[in-house]
């Protein structure tokens, strides 16, 4: 399982990459509690409502969902180095990335 988390960027491209997309902290979280063994997550900070990338973060901590791979697409500079603090600290073992979401 792929996840693509952001609330405005087009889904075309990443779709083709396998990816499963959804727009809200409420959809991703729906499918993490389903599929606890994910294979990547791209992440944006700002999700357009109060919860952003770092508490699906948080949540996936909580929840001992298993990951390999994390990517942060976010240009929102200051959540950036929030979510990047929280990976390093808590996903140690996991292969991150920030790689900014260039249309």
């Amino acid at each position: 399982m792929k996840i693509f988390v952001d609330d405005k960027r087009d889904f075309s491209e990443v779709q083709l990459c396998g990816y499963n997309c959804v727009r809200t902290y409420k959809q991703c979280i729906t499918l993490l509690s389903v599929f606890k063994d994910i294979d990547a997550i791209t992440l944006d900070y700002d999700l357009g409502g109060e919860e952003t990338g770092l508490d699906i973060l948080i949540y996936m901590k909580q929840n001992n969902i298993k990951v390999r791979e994390i990517y942060i697409h976010s240009t929102h500079l200051e959540g950036v180095k929030e979510m990047e603090k929280f990976i390093k600290y808590n996903f140690k073992d996991v292969d991150y990335l920030y790689c900014p979401y260039s249309e």
